[in-house]
Protein backbone atom coordinates (compact mmCIF):
# COMPACT_ATOMS: atom_id res chain seq x y z
CA UNK A 1 0.00 0.00 0.00
CA UNK A 2 2.90 2.60 0.42
CA UNK A 3 4.18 1.78 -2.94
CA UNK A 4 0.79 2.38 -4.36
CA UNK A 5 0.54 5.64 -2.08
CA UNK A 6 4.16 6.68 -3.33
CA UNK A 7 3.17 6.52 -6.86
CA UNK A 8 0.60 8.43 -6.29
CA UNK A 9 2.51 11.21 -4.70
CA UNK A 10 5.39 10.94 -7.53
CA UNK A 11 2.59 11.33 -10.10
CA UNK A 12 1.00 14.50 -8.58
CA UNK A 13 4.57 16.13 -8.00
CA UNK A 14 4.95 15.34 -11.43
CA UNK A 15 2.46 17.11 -12.96
CA UNK A 16 3.01 20.14 -10.76
CA UNK A 17 5.44 21.28 -13.28
CA UNK A 18 2.72 21.39 -16.32
CA UNK A 19 -0.28 23.01 -13.92
CA UNK A 20 2.08 25.42 -12.73
CA UNK A 21 3.01 26.56 -16.26
CA UNK A 22 -0.48 26.05 -18.52
CA UNK A 23 -3.15 26.74 -15.87
CA UNK A 24 -3.72 30.63 -15.83
CA UNK A 25 -3.01 30.58 -19.71
CA UNK A 26 -7.16 30.78 -20.42
CA UNK A 27 -6.73 34.23 -18.22
CA UNK A 28 -4.24 35.70 -19.70
CA UNK A 29 -6.82 38.25 -21.66
CA UNK A 30 -8.73 39.27 -18.35
CA UNK A 31 -4.70 39.57 -16.71
CA UNK A 32 -4.16 42.33 -20.04
CA UNK A 33 -7.29 43.90 -18.72
CA UNK A 34 -6.66 44.60 -15.03
CA UNK A 35 -2.65 45.30 -15.10
CA UNK A 36 -3.86 48.05 -17.71
CA UNK A 37 -0.11 45.98 -19.78
CA UNK A 38 0.76 45.04 -23.21
CA UNK A 39 -0.23 41.16 -24.02
CA UNK A 40 3.45 40.43 -24.59
CA UNK A 41 4.57 41.73 -20.45
CA UNK A 42 1.46 39.09 -19.63
CA UNK A 43 3.17 36.21 -21.78
CA UNK A 44 6.92 36.96 -19.68
CA UNK A 45 5.01 35.19 -16.59
CA UNK A 46 5.14 31.98 -18.87
CA UNK A 47 8.56 32.68 -19.46
CA UNK A 48 9.69 33.29 -15.88
CA UNK A 49 8.17 30.41 -14.96
CA UNK A 50 9.79 27.93 -17.65
CA UNK A 51 13.14 29.74 -16.74
CA UNK A 52 12.47 29.19 -12.97
CA UNK A 53 11.56 25.57 -13.68
CA UNK A 54 14.69 24.79 -15.63
CA UNK A 55 17.29 27.06 -13.11
CA UNK A 56 15.74 25.62 -10.07
CA UNK A 57 15.88 21.59 -11.44
CA UNK A 58 19.88 22.37 -12.17
CA UNK A 59 20.06 23.53 -8.25
CA UNK A 60 17.54 21.30 -6.59
CA UNK A 61 19.12 18.10 -8.38
CA UNK A 62 22.17 18.44 -6.94
CA UNK A 63 21.31 20.10 -3.85
CA UNK A 64 19.06 16.83 -3.35
CA UNK A 65 22.03 14.44 -3.81
CA UNK A 66 23.72 16.35 -1.11
CA UNK A 67 21.06 17.05 1.94
CA UNK A 68 18.67 14.41 0.77
CA UNK A 69 15.56 14.13 -1.12
CA UNK A 70 12.71 15.76 1.30
CA UNK A 71 14.72 18.85 2.98
CA UNK A 72 14.75 20.07 -0.37
CA UNK A 73 11.29 19.00 -1.46
CA UNK A 74 10.00 20.70 1.91
CA UNK A 75 11.94 23.69 0.47
CA UNK A 76 10.56 23.92 -2.57
CA UNK A 77 6.89 23.24 -1.80
CA UNK A 78 7.52 26.13 0.53
CA UNK A 79 8.86 28.43 -1.79
CA UNK A 80 6.15 27.40 -4.22
CA UNK A 81 3.31 28.32 -1.58
CA UNK A 82 5.04 31.42 -0.64
CA UNK A 83 5.73 32.62 -4.61
CA UNK A 84 1.68 31.42 -5.41
CA UNK A 85 0.56 33.79 -2.82
CA UNK A 86 2.81 36.89 -3.94
CA UNK A 87 0.98 36.04 -7.40
CA UNK A 88 -2.56 36.00 -5.95
CA UNK A 89 -1.78 39.64 -4.52
CA UNK A 90 0.52 41.14 -6.88
CA UNK A 91 -0.81 44.90 -8.15
CA UNK A 92 1.27 44.82 -11.40
CA UNK A 93 2.59 43.19 -14.14
CA UNK A 94 6.03 43.38 -12.81
CA UNK A 95 5.73 41.93 -8.94
CA UNK A 96 3.33 39.38 -10.59
CA UNK A 97 6.29 38.28 -13.30
CA UNK A 98 8.71 38.09 -10.39
CA UNK A 99 6.54 36.00 -8.33
CA UNK A 100 6.44 33.65 -11.35
CA UNK A 101 10.29 33.22 -11.45
CA UNK A 102 9.96 31.86 -7.86
CA UNK A 103 6.52 29.65 -8.15
CA UNK A 104 9.20 28.11 -10.93
CA UNK A 105 11.77 27.77 -9.00
CA UNK A 106 9.53 26.22 -6.41
CA UNK A 107 7.92 23.72 -8.73
CA UNK A 108 11.53 22.80 -9.74
CA UNK A 109 11.87 20.88 -6.30
CA UNK A 110 8.85 18.88 -7.18
CA UNK A 111 10.14 17.91 -10.75
CA UNK A 112 13.65 16.84 -9.34
CA UNK A 113 12.04 14.76 -6.21
CA UNK A 114 9.28 12.63 -9.12
CA UNK A 115 12.40 11.76 -11.05
CA UNK A 116 15.26 11.05 -8.50
CA UNK A 117 12.97 9.54 -5.78
CA UNK A 118 12.48 6.67 -8.08
CA UNK A 119 15.85 5.87 -8.91
CA UNK A 120 16.80 5.60 -5.07
CA UNK A 121 14.45 2.71 -4.61
CA UNK A 122 13.79 0.90 -8.25
CA UNK A 123 16.01 -1.04 -10.49
CA UNK A 124 15.26 -2.37 -13.77
CA UNK A 125 11.80 -2.71 -14.92
CA UNK A 126 10.53 -2.12 -11.51
CA UNK A 127 11.83 1.07 -12.25
CA UNK A 128 10.91 1.63 -15.70
CA UNK A 129 7.66 0.66 -15.32
CA UNK A 130 7.45 3.82 -12.18
CA UNK A 131 9.21 6.46 -14.73
CA UNK A 132 6.63 5.10 -17.32
CA UNK A 133 3.75 6.06 -15.06
CA UNK A 134 5.14 9.26 -13.84
CA UNK A 135 5.62 10.26 -17.59
CA UNK A 136 2.05 9.23 -18.13
CA UNK A 137 1.01 11.53 -15.92
CA UNK A 138 3.53 14.35 -17.02
CA UNK A 139 1.88 14.21 -21.14
CA UNK A 140 -1.47 14.13 -19.60
CA UNK A 141 -1.23 17.26 -17.61
CA UNK A 142 -0.03 19.75 -20.56
CA UNK A 143 -3.64 19.02 -22.35
CA UNK A 144 -5.00 19.35 -18.66
CA UNK A 145 -4.19 22.32 -17.33
CA UNK A 146 -5.20 24.77 -19.65
CA UNK A 147 -8.98 23.27 -19.97
CA UNK A 148 -9.29 23.22 -16.09
CA UNK A 149 -7.82 26.82 -16.17
CA UNK A 150 -10.37 27.87 -18.50
CA UNK A 151 -13.44 26.03 -16.83
CA UNK A 152 -12.78 27.41 -13.90
CA UNK A 153 -11.23 31.36 -15.35
CA UNK A 154 -14.99 32.81 -15.91
CA UNK A 155 -16.51 31.94 -12.36
CA UNK A 156 -13.47 32.34 -9.83
CA UNK A 157 -10.75 35.08 -12.19
CA UNK A 158 -7.34 34.60 -12.95
CA UNK A 159 -6.44 35.32 -9.09
CA UNK A 160 -8.75 32.69 -8.20
CA UNK A 161 -6.72 30.00 -10.42
CA UNK A 162 -3.64 30.98 -8.64
CA UNK A 163 -5.84 30.27 -5.40
CA UNK A 164 -6.45 27.04 -6.41
CA UNK A 165 -3.13 26.45 -7.26
CA UNK A 166 -1.99 27.56 -3.66
CA UNK A 167 -4.16 24.86 -2.68
CA UNK A 168 -2.59 22.52 -4.40
CA UNK A 169 0.53 23.07 -2.82
CA UNK A 170 -0.69 22.84 0.63
CA UNK A 171 -2.05 19.62 -0.50
CA UNK A 172 0.57 18.35 -1.74
CA UNK A 173 2.82 19.36 0.98
CA UNK A 174 0.62 17.87 3.13
CA UNK A 175 0.58 14.37 1.40
CA UNK A 176 4.19 14.32 0.67
CA UNK A 177 4.76 14.53 5.42
CA UNK A 178 4.05 10.34 5.47
CA UNK A 179 6.79 9.77 2.32
CA UNK A 180 10.17 8.45 3.83
CA UNK A 181 13.37 9.57 3.11
CA UNK A 182 14.88 7.72 -0.12
CA UNK A 183 18.20 8.45 -0.17
CA UNK A 184 19.87 7.39 2.88
CA UNK A 185 22.88 9.19 4.40
CA UNK A 186 25.61 6.84 3.07
CA UNK A 187 24.64 7.00 -0.36
CA UNK A 188 24.24 10.73 -0.55
CA UNK A 189 26.97 13.04 -2.41
CA UNK A 190 29.86 13.69 0.03
CA UNK A 191 31.70 16.30 -2.14
CA UNK A 192 31.48 19.70 -3.42
CA UNK A 193 28.12 20.99 -4.55
CA UNK A 194 29.99 22.07 -7.67
CA UNK A 195 31.34 18.89 -8.54
CA UNK A 196 27.78 18.00 -9.79
CA UNK A 197 28.36 20.61 -12.76
CA UNK A 198 31.00 18.22 -13.69
CA UNK A 199 28.82 15.37 -13.96
CA UNK A 200 26.73 17.59 -16.17
CA UNK A 201 29.23 18.09 -18.68
CA UNK A 202 29.92 14.08 -18.56
CA UNK A 203 26.30 12.86 -18.94
CA UNK A 204 25.79 15.40 -22.29
CA UNK A 205 28.92 13.55 -23.61
CA UNK A 206 27.35 10.08 -23.52
CA UNK A 207 26.09 10.11 -27.66
CA UNK A 208 22.44 8.23 -26.39
CA UNK A 209 21.46 10.92 -23.85
CA UNK A 210 22.11 13.87 -26.70
CA UNK A 211 19.18 12.01 -28.92
CA UNK A 212 16.94 10.89 -26.52
CA UNK A 213 16.88 14.75 -24.82
CA UNK A 214 16.68 16.25 -28.24
CA UNK A 215 13.66 13.91 -29.39
CA UNK A 216 11.53 14.80 -25.79
CA UNK A 217 12.62 18.45 -26.10
CA UNK A 218 11.30 18.51 -29.73
CA UNK A 219 8.25 16.80 -28.35
CA UNK A 220 7.75 19.69 -25.87
CA UNK A 221 8.56 22.27 -28.48
CA UNK A 222 5.67 21.00 -31.14
CA UNK A 223 3.26 20.93 -27.46
CA UNK A 224 4.19 24.39 -26.63
CA UNK A 225 3.82 25.62 -30.20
Amino acid sequence: MYSVYLIIVLGMLSAFGPFVIDMYLPAMPEMTRVFSTSVSSVQLGLTFCMVGLAVGQVIFGPLSDKYGRKPVLYFSLLLYIAATLFCCLSQDIDTFNFARLLQGLGGAGAIVYSRSAPTDLYSGKELAKIIAIVGAVNGIAPVAAPVIGGSVADLIGWRGIFYILLGIGVVITALVIPVKETLPKEAREQGSFWRSFEGFALVCKVPNFAVFTTVFGLGMGALFA
